[in-house]
């Protein structure tokens, strides 16, 4: 046996430090998994706005869908009152239709002062002519029926204070 050998000094050696070395050498993986997993969660959290949109979407169409369809029932059944108003009261049957018409026209006003007008002159007009309370009743409710739907168009009209049209 060789008693020769020195020790050596191992403070003196250089060794790189593995766990550094180990480090850069992944983190090129780590960086492209890290923006792997962001892009996963943006496209995760963008399929989620899509998806509620959708919902809201969906339960937006149908209740206008139901709104809709609520307002063609309330539109028929005033057609059937109005057909029987009509049919049944024979000695005001002209008036009846005259007033049924002139309510008509309240949708075809220029102007909102034109609208109203015309809305309370079929409101008088109804209480005036007509001798029974039913029929009475009837014709307002169709007269209302006319202004409800009209509002939306009525309130793009412009106003006009001094009574004439907008040219």
């Amino acid at each position: 046996m060789n008693n020769n050998l020195t020790p050596i000094d191992m403070s003196k050696i250089n060794m790189p430090d593995l766990s550094q070395v180990a480090y850069n050498a992944l983190q090129p993986s780590i960086d492209a998994i890290a923006n792997q997993q962001r892009e996963i969660e943006r496209h995760v959290q963008a399929a989620q706005h899509e998806e509620a949109r959708k919902r809201a979407d969906e339960a937006a169409y149908r209740r206008e869908t139901i709104r809709s369809l609520q307002a063609i029932e309330q539109n028929t059944a005033n057609l059937y009152t109005l057909v029987d108003l009509i049919s049944k009261n024979n000695d005001q049957q002209e008036e009846m239709i005259a007033i049924i018409s002139e309510a008509l026209t309240i949708a075809s006003a220029k102007n909102k002062k034109e609208a109203e007008a015309t809305y309370v002159k079929v409101m008088k007009r109804i209480t005036d002519t007509v001798k029974c309370v039913e029929s009475m009743q009837k014709l307002t409710s169709w007269a209302n029926t006319i202004w409800q739907a009209a509002q939306p168009y009525i309130e793009a009209l412009p106003f006009d204070k001094i009574g004439t049209l907008p040219s």
